[in-house]
């Protein structure tokens, strides 16, 4: 879907784009990867194509801390969802680790717009789901 995105952006605004490695066998080989070969102890990402990447590609794009990747519209999503989020977390009350009157709070001040979106409603919904579908309980 990221890739159907990307290249419908790219054609709007007449920007050829590639995705040079993107390859079944690469993506095979990637997911085969222990996690700490793609992430290291620093929290650098894709560390092991990176290392392999050194002395072909300049150190500079290599080690650069600026990129952004693709953001995701959350608080659009959410807002138009807006009845789902409040069911979602109200029936969250026996889940371990949620506080799920404080999340309720929170979301409605997000809604009314008296609070900045706040990415934790994302992952608050995220986790009452996995732990509805897999019956996690307190």
């Amino acid at each position: 879907m990221l890739l159907r995105h990307g290249d419908r952006n790219a054609m709007a605004f007449s920007i050829e784009s590639r995705v040079p490695f993107l390859t079944r066998d690469m993506a095979e080989f990637c997911l085969s990867l222990p996690e700490e070969y793609l992430i290291d102890m620093s929290g650098r990402t894709k560390s092991v194509f990176r290392e392999a990447m050194r002395g072909i590609v300049p150190d500079a794009i290599l080690d650069r801390r600026d990129k952004i990747g693709f953001e995701t519209p959350e608080r659009d999503w959410l807002q138009a969802l807006s009845p789902w989020v409040e069911e979602t977390l109200a029936a969250a009350g026996g889940i371990p680790y949620l506080r799920h009157g404080a999340a309720g709070a929170e979301w409605q001040s997000i809604r009314e717009g008296k609070r900045v979106f706040d990415w934790r409603v994302w992952r608050w919904l995220n986790y009452a789901r996995w732990a509805r579908l897999l019956r996690v309980e307190a």
